[in-house]
């Protein structure tokens, strides 16, 4: 008889001041496990992105007491864009799972995963939360719907109907520009990461030009040298569609 698969695991709901969270968990072969935490926050309150945007913290995640757990890392959605104390921010909101991917030592025993959760809920003010999950994973768990939802809305690597993916830095002002071959976009929203030696500002808003290219410029910060040779990951957001690129920006320009 084949094998059935277990039911997709959730922890009970923990307390978030401002709304709840849990752990949930299923899907994933071998080594490989999928793992989500599930937030349901009240109205107008947010937690941020891996790069928010503004001054915050994307939640921090130590699984510090996990059994048969190698490794476990967020695979991040794309981000609402939402306005924090004046600022153009990244985050979530509402009811929402952000991904994990994990790792387990041995692939026919159960994962045991302990997790502590320290994350910033924004609103009208910003709060530290702190919470301690825990759940068990079969080594077969069915995939859970949240998880696979959350899944479908991670940006996906620029594939060949990509004409551009440009970063060219003029000076202390860095501009980025995106065109597809056949696709027009309705509402793109551009996001730019670089390393932490070079300090972005707040991003413009997003231009368009007769070529069917959409672009933003970003001031860089500080007064420190601006390496030469460094690369920002863009990620372009289009209603629920998303992509993601790393993108060298140009040494020539602005020298």
């Amino acid at each position: 008889m084949p094998a059935v698969a277990a039911p997709a695991a959730e922890s009970p709901w923990a307390d978030g001041l401002e709304g709840r969270l849990r752990l949930i968990g299923g899907g994933g072969a071998g080594d490989s496990r999928w793992l989500g935490l599930t937030m349901d926050l009240r109205p107008g309150w947010k937690i941020f992105w891996r790069s928010p945007g503004v001054p915050g913290l994307p939640p921090v995640l130590d699984w510090q007491g996990s059994r048969n757990l190698k490794s476990a890392r967020i695979v991040w959605p794309a981000p609402e864009i939402f306005t924090s104390f004046g600022f153009r921010a990244r985050g979530f909101g509402g009811r929402f799972t952000l991904p994990i991917r994990a790792t387990v030592r041995d692939a026919d025993a159960a994962l045991e995963a302990r997790v502590a959760v320290l994350y910033q809920l924004c609103k009208d003010v910003c709060i530290p939360v702190e919470a301690t999950l825990a759940l068990t994973v079969p080594p077969k768990a069915a995939p859970h719907p949240a998880i696979v939802a959350a899944r479908a809305r991670v940006p996906k690597p620029a594939g060949k109907g990509f004409a551009v993916w440009r970063a060219e830095r003029r000076g202390r002002a860095l501009t980025v520009q995106v065109r597809h071959r056949s696709q027009i976009f309705a509402k793109p929203v551009i996001l730019v990461e670089a390393p932490k030696r070079v300090r972005l500002g707040r991003t413009g808003p997003v231009t368009a030009d007769a070529g069917g290219r959409v672009g933003v410029s970003i001031p860089i910060l500080g007064k420190r040298p601006v390496p030469k040779d460094f690369s920002v990951r863009v990620t372009l957001i289009d209603g629920a569609g998303a992509w993601e690129k790393s993108v060298p920006v140009s040494a020539a320009v602005g020298r």
